[in-house]
């Protein structure tokens, strides 16, 4: 399976989606245009990673800004980390924060809570 990398632009995340190694990043400021459509290639492409069956997943998220679409649009993500678990994989969220944005890290209190998975957080220091 191809893997999937976006770069960081102005108003979107970098996304390195490795399958071979089954480590995955979002990490960067997230308010693009069109959230449903930029995170729409992710959510696809965790959809057809799901047919390979890994066995564990890593899952980094190292994001300093979140717009309200794409809390959404990264909820559906975890959403797609929770089927693959359902389907048999060990997925291990890390969740980055910085270690004065108490709004980071409550939405990945939030995302916690919402999908029950294996959280780790992560208090980036300055």
């Amino acid at each position: 399976m191809k893997n999937l990398v976006i770069q960081e632009e102005r108003h979107t995340p970098k996304v390195v989606l490795d399958g071979d190694a089954n480590n995955f990043e979002i990490s960067g400021k997230s308010f693009p245009e069109d959230s449903r459509q930029f995170y729409r290639q992710v959510i696809d492409w965790l959809e057809d990673f799901k047919k390979a069956t890994p066995k564990q997943v890593n899952f980094k998220f190292n994001l300093f800004y979140l717009s309200s679409s794409s809390i959404i649009s990264i909820k559906q993500i975890l959403l797609k980390l929770k089927e693959l678990e359902k389907g048999g994989a060990k997925v291990q969220v890390i969740w980055h924060y910085d270690a004065d944005d108490d709004d980071i890290r409550k939405t990945g209190e939030d995302y916690l809570k919402l999908t029950q998975m294996s959280f780790q957080f992560v208090a980036n220091e300055e």
